[in-house]
């Protein structure tokens, strides 16, 4: 087991410092895809958007599951206790600085929560599927390169953030469906 943790080690840091090897210059990118599109104004927004496109159900829910899922990373923060690189690594740049713990990924988590609702309510839409998994792909990297993630936090992050995507789209078909056939 200690030989398994020692590679996953390593393999985090090689990862890490390939992705800040980018240098300086790629800084204000990463910054604006993990605060531009970071859950607490991404959740706003499309809740907003969705609103007034007169989706209110589909508004409502994205908040509902926000909610949600934000307490579920914070229990999971807490219960992991896993520190942030540039804390532990001194070699890590801190491009950026964030409190509490780092696993799992609470920006990586929120995307493949809220970007996977919207994905299963427009799943048509090839631009909405194809973007949501750019965008969350890309919060993961910019979380790693500002030095407050491993990729394995990240990962954690986007697993966790699919098993609370699956478990409230069940809750959804099992509870709403035969609702809203009662509706008709």
């Amino acid at each position: 087991m200690q030989g398994i943790i020692t590679y996953i080690t390593n393999l985090d840091s090689h990862i890490l410092y390939y992705i800040q090897s980018f240098g300086a210059s790629f800084r204000a990118t990463a910054e604006f895809v993990s605060y531009g599109f970071g859950y607490p104004l991404m959740i706003l927004v499309f809740a907003a958007t969705l609103f007034f496109m007169r989706k209110h159900r589909i508004a409502f829910e994205l908040l509902v599951i926000a909610f949600i899922s934000l307490a579920v990373t914070y229990v999971l923060k807490i219960l992991f206790h896993a520190p942030r690189p540039y804390i532990v690594d001194p070699r890590v740049i801190k491009y950026d600085s964030d409190s509490g713990f780092g696993m799992p990924s609470a920006h990586a988590l929120m995307s493949v929560v809220l970007l996977g609702w919207i994905m299963i309510r427009h799943p048509k839409s090839h631009f909405i599927v194809w973007g949501s998994i750019f965008v969350a792909i890309s919060i993961g990297i910019s979380r790693v390169y500002l030095g407050v993630h491993y990729p394995s936090q990240v990962l954690a992050g986007w697993i966790f953030g699919g098993l609370l995507l699956y478990v409230f789209h069940s809750i959804d078909k099992r509870l709403w469906s035969p609702f809203q056939k009662r509706l008709r």
